[in-house]
């Protein structure tokens, strides 16, 4: 007898509001089925994660479509519909299926819808009718209500920094097959609390965040099939913006409020310690390279972060390690379209222009005069713990020297928090003194043996972690950090 015929869909994009850069079709890469299987096989992805528990436990995995997109500014309409209108195409030619399992981000923002989310599993819901609809989020997501109402059953990352994608897909596969079995039946309840916590104070291996998730893990169990803990990305200026713990049982709804309203009980008092590690100037940063034996020296420009949904575009670093370590080897990125074509066109020639500052918010161009040692094109795998194996591009890519400084300067945003992308443009991370990375936590998986003595950079940008800068017009109101003195 054959096993239920389940529909694989992913389709994710973390939104910062507060970014300038909008998310647009052409940042988007999308596969679609047999395509997005081949690609995906092996990968730390949720999709890989479901199709691969699904084939396990017997049942006949139909991949609908993955798209995905660095996180960024809000979603255009017209990407929002485009997308939308992908996903429900690809549901009516699969159909009729018995269960869904769909992918997404859970802090996707549409130019004029806030619950982009919401509205895509809306999408599905409509198409599939009543047959067990999963879907698994990133532990950033702003959990609503709307989604609630929509889903059988949601699931989210355990881990930040993150490495669960895979089975965290695989979690929510085996919950929509034991739910068209008719071995469990669903029932879902969400807590919130109006509080945001910097990036930097999420971690789950150690602190107050870890204290939870533990508990949360001690409670999942018996009929509690489920406990995800959602600390939501602060640079999301949204309704129903706060702190959310999500709770699946197996048909107990009061059950399932009860325990989620314990766990985020435990977290609200704790919203104190979640706090950003110590800001470092640039000068002060590098007095502590001097004083380290840990190399690469790991510094994350946090606030200018692109996996966080900033352009990546500010260049003062260039200048700061020109200033303060001119005798050290550094690795530093920014991304500058027009520098990067220009520079391709002079591979071995000495060079001197204005890089960064693309989107005229906080980042200003600075000068730079080197050699262009390198330049290239075209797509690559991560290689770090987190997303393993997915296919990544920077556009069009060049390396500006100038002494021991090398400058990777992209058309699209890199991912400098994985060691692959240096390697891509032939640079050793393992080999510098200095890796200065666009990364607020992912570097700790990453790059584990400079972990310990990395600092953050007290810099401003879309993704900064002083929270408390942030002006917020559509979140609810109080909302911890900032409204401290009433709460």
């Amino acid at each position: 007898m054959a096993g239920p015929r389940i529909g694989v869909a992913s389709l994710v994009q973390e939104t910062n509001t507060f970014s300038p850069k909008p998310t647009v079709r052409e940042d988007y890469t999308v596969l679609l089925g047999e395509d997005a299987s081949r690609s995906l096989a092996g990968t730390n992805t949720e999709f890989a994660g479901a199709v691969a528990l699904l084939e396990e436990m017997g049942a006949e995995a139909t991949p609908l479509l993955a798209a995905w997109a660095l996180p960024s500014g809000r979603v255009t309409d017209d990407t929002f519909e485009y997308l939308a209108g992908l996903l429900d195409r690809e549901l009516a030619r699969a159909l009729p299926l018995d269960g869904l399992v769909l992918s997404l981000h859970g802090a996707m923002v549409a130019g004029s819808i806030f619950d982009a989310d919401a509205a895509l599993i809306e999408v599905a819901r409509r198409r599939v009718g009543s047959v067990p609809l999963g879907v698994c989020l990133d532990l950033h997501a702003n959990v609503t209500e709307r989604m609630v109402e929509l889903a059988d059953a949601m699931v989210g990352y355990h881990t930040e920094p993150h490495i669960d994608m895979a089975s965290t897909g695989e979690r929510i596969a085996r919950l929509v097959v034991r739910t068209v079995r008719g071995e469990v039946a669903p029932a879902m309840a969400l807590a919130k609390r109006p509080m945001l916590v910097p990036a930097e104070g999420m971690r789950t291996d150690m602190g107050p965040m870890a204290e939870v998730r533990s508990l949360a893990d001690s409670r999942t169990a018996g009929p509690v099939l489920d406990v995800s803990l959602f600390p939501v990305q602060p640079w999301l200026d949204v309704p129903e913006l706060g702190l959310g713990v999500l709770v699946v049982t197996d048909g107990d709804l009061t059950g399932a409020g009860s325990l989620a309203e314990q766990i985020a009980g435990e977290v609200w008092p704790r919203r104190d310690r979640m706090t950003t590690p110590r800001l470092m100037t640039p000068e002060k940063a590098f007095w502590a390279v001097r004083e380290s034996d840990f190399r690469p020296f790991v510094m994350a420009h946090t606030a200018d972060c692109p996996t966080a949904g900033a352009p990546g575009d500010d260049p003062v670093m260039a200048t700061e390690a020109a200033r303060h370590a001119p005798d050290l080897v550094v690795l530093h990125s920014v991304l500058d379209p027009e520098a990067s074509r220009r520079c391709r066109g002079q591979m071995g020639e000495r060079v001197r222009l204005a890089v960064g500052g693309v989107f005229g918010e906080s980042a200003v161009p600075v000068e730079v005069e080197g050699v262009v040692t390198a330049a290239g094109s075209g797509a690559y795998r991560l290689t770090g713990r987190s997303f393993t194996g997915r296919q990544v591009s920077m556009g069009e890519w060049a390396v500006i020297t100038t002494g021991n400084h090398h400058l990777l300067v992209s058309s699209v945003p890199s991912i400098t928090a994985d060691p692959a992308t240096w390697r891509h443009a032939g640079l050793e991370p393992d080999q510098a003194d200095v890796l200065i990375v666009r990364s607020c936590s992912d570097y700790r998986a990453n790059f584990p043996g400079s972990a310990p003595e990395a600092v953050n950079l007290d810099l401003p940008g879309p993704s900064t972690p002083r929270l408390e800068h942030l002006e917020f017009k559509h979140a609810p109101k109080p909302l911890y950090p900032h409204d401290r003195e009433v709460m």
